[in-house]
């Protein structure tokens, strides 16, 4: 018992360290799940799995048809945010007990319920948290492990940067040298060089030389030739083909980037693949392509009322010069065939213009009850069409004779006024005056008014008048 006793105490003595010491084994045991790796691979899924679990010391079964081809580029990140990053993308069923991870593909129903918390989480905006093994209790505090890198950033923070991108992409596409298709792919060749390339809803080829960014929303991007700046593709793949060279930072939001040997990239690669990712930026650009669209349409509508209110005005100096040609040329036509009946006219408008205006008046009005009697008896059709042709002939003659009245009165050329320069001075006069608006419409609207009214009631000249006058004293043809 003796012996007992002076062995018990040097027994605790040495057996205080292992004791102390157990409780770090745990910590221990999941250190290589926080090693940061890098990986990058191409091949099939089981054998991207075995690479991560390779470097990140993990271990890993993985059952099921896990033959799909897939390329991962990820750095930095720990092999358990690499599993999980994995698992979610290629829609794999997950599970970690204690150090073991489980993979296998998920059934039709678990991916459902997958889309539906996705859904839910991009509705709500917040990440749901994956669970984590609760830590193992030691006796002995363990020291502190370095955070690890975040899983990457929410939907809300996507959606935030795909916007700002395309706002960044309008404010690009404003230059003389920068290029953008809508709807349409566009390929920048060799040779070329542009200042900024932008497509919407496309793909994009640069063969020559992009000076700065070369953005694509809603499409692949391929680079071939050299990009000064960025270059993004959100909801595709950026592929940079041998010999490419990007000096800014190469990304593919809902795509990856895809580097062949020879192709040079001075930033960073960033890649976030998902078929969600993919359809939220196929949302964003058809919203921004409709809003586009419609404030295309309105601005062509401003323009169109712009254009059409100038039409009104009168059609510019051209529609001057045909109005007075083809008036000219009927008036001096109507003097050369029709002389007497022109004086008579004449005559008239300047002896009772305020009742040959009245008589136009409702003579214009007469018209329509006349209009629709007519063309409701087909005896009636044959004359109403004759009307309509005979009509405007005899006002525009009407017309002419007012404008000769007029241009007899300018203090113009007295005594060696002919009949030809009369009629072209009055119609000057009157179709100067008829270019003004508002005044303009009801000047000519009241000549037509007079003109049609002293056809009616000379019967286009055929009535003389008791007291005949010349037509002009000085007046020769």
């Amino acid at each position: 018992m003796k012996i007992a006793s002076h062995l018990l105490l040097p027994s605790l003595l040495l057996g205080a360290p292992l004791a102390l010491a157990a409780p770090d084994a745990a910590p221990a045991a999941q250190a290589p799940a926080s090693k940061p790796i890098d990986v990058n691979f191409r091949g099939t899924l089981r054998d991207a799995l075995k690479q991560i679990a390779e470097q990140g010391g993990l271990n890993v079964v993985a059952t099921g048809n896990l033959d799909t081809a897939v390329e991962v580029h990820l750095r930095g990140i720990t092999a358990d945010q690499a599993l999980k990053t994995i698992a979610r993308t290629y829609s794999l069923r997950l599970r970690q007990d204690n150090s073991i991870y489980t993979l296998r593909p998920m059934t039709d129903a678990e991916r459902r319920a997958a889309e539906e918390a996705e859904e839910l989480e991009e509705a709500t905006g917040d990440t749901a948290p994956l669970p984590v093994p609760a830590p193992p209790v030691a006796a002995v505090s363990p020291p502190a492990l370095p955070e690890a890198p975040s899983e990457g950033p929410s939907p809300r923070e996507i959606r935030k940067r795909i916007r700002d991108e395309m706002r960044k992409a309008q404010r690009r596409s404003r230059g003389d040298q920068d290029v953008v298709a809508r709807g349409q792919s566009l390929e920048v060749k060799e040779g070329e060089s542009v200042d900024n390339a932008v497509v919407y809803g496309g793909n994009m080829v640069v063969r020559g030389h992009v000076e700065k960014d070369a953005v694509v929303f809603g499409g692949n991007l391929d680079v071939f030739g050299s990009v000064d700046g960025d270059v993004h593709a959100f909801g595709g793949t950026v592929t940079l083909h041998p010999g490419a060279r990007v000096e800014g930072e190469a990304s593919a939001i809902g795509g990856q980037v895809v580097q062949a040997e020879g192709a040079h990239v001075e930033g960073d690669i960033e890649s976030m693949e998902g078929t969600s990712l993919g359809s939220m930026v196929l949302g964003e650009v058809k919203d921004s392509l409709q809003k586009e669209f419609k404030r295309s349409e309105e601005a062509d509508s401003e323009r169109s009322e712009a254009t059409g209110e100038d039409d009104d005005s009168g059609g510019g100096f051209p529609a001057f010069l045909l109005k007075f040609a083809a008036l000219f040329g009927l008036g001096f036509l109507g003097q050369l065939l029709f002389p007497t009946r022109m004086k008579e006219l004449a005559a008239e408008i300047k002896a009772q213009p305020v009742n040959s205006g009245l008589t136009g008046l409702l003579g214009a009005v007469a018209l329509i009850p006349i209009s629709v009697i007519l063309a409701i008896t087909l005896v009636g059709i044959p004359v109403l069409v004759l009307m309509w042709l005979v009509i405007p002939l005899a006002a525009a003659l009407g017309l002419a004779a007012v404008a000769s009245e007029i241009g007899l009165r300018l203090p113009f050329l007295r005594g060696r006024k002919t009949q030809a320069a009369v009629l072209a001075l009055g119609l000057l006069v009157l179709l100067g005056v008829g270019a003004i608006p508002v005044l303009g419409w009801l000047v000519m609207a009241l000549a037509v008014l007079v003109a049609f009214g002293a056809v009616i009631r000379t019967r286009f000249g055929s009535r003389t008048r008791s007291m005949p006058e010349p037509y002009s004293p000085h007046s020769t043809l």
